[in-house]
C-alpha cells in the first residue's frame, strides 16, 4: 500500500451496528464537506482574518471530534493511519473551550488531516454499502 492509501475492511456484526456506524460516518463526512465549502478558495491569511469562517470551521471540527469519539474503539483501531486522537482532542477542545484557538493548527487540520479523513470515510461508506 502506498503512502496516503487507506485499507478498509468492514465486517458488520449486526444490521443495527452497521446502520449506526454508517450514520456516524456520514455525519463526519458532512462536516468535512461543510469545512471544505467554508474555506474554498482561501489561503491562511484570508482564513485567519474571517471570524465567521473560523467559527464555522471550529464548529465543524467539533462535530467531527464528538462523532469520532462515539465510534467503536474496534473501528478506530482498524484505521491507525487516521490520527483519531488529534481529531477527537481538537473537537473536545473546541467544543468545551479547553484552550485558546490556534488558527495555524486549525488551518493545518483543514489542509492535512481532512483530506485523509475524507478519503477514509468515503471508502468506509462505500464498503458498508457494498456489504449491505
Amino acid at each position: 500500500m502506498s503512502t496516503g492509501e487507506v485499507e478498509v475492511k468492514i465486517t458488520p456484526t449486526t444490521a443495527v451496528n452497521t446502520k449506526r456506524l454508517e450514520t456516524q460516518i456520514q455525519d463526519i463526512l458532512e462536516a468535512v464537506h461543510a469545512t471544505e465549502a467554508f474555506i474554498a478558495g482561501m489561503d491562511f491569511v484570508e482564513f485567519s482574518a474571517d471570524q465567521k469562517t473560523i467559527f464555522a470551521v471550529e464548529r465543524s471540527l467539533g462535530i467531527m471530534g464528538a462523532t469520532s469519539k462515539r465510534l467503536p474503539i474496534s473501528f478506530l483501531d482498524k484505521y491507525p493511519a487516521m490520527n483519531w486522537r488529534r481529531i477527537i482532542g481538537i473537537g473536545e477542545s473546541l467544543t468545551f473551550g479547553y484552550l485558546e484557538v490556534d488558527l495555524q493548527t486549525l488551518w493545518e487540520i483543514t489542509q492535512q488531516d481532512l483530506p485523509t479523513l475524507k478519503k477514509l470515510i468515503e471508502t468506509v461508506l462505500e464498503e458498508i454499502s457494498t456489504a449491505s
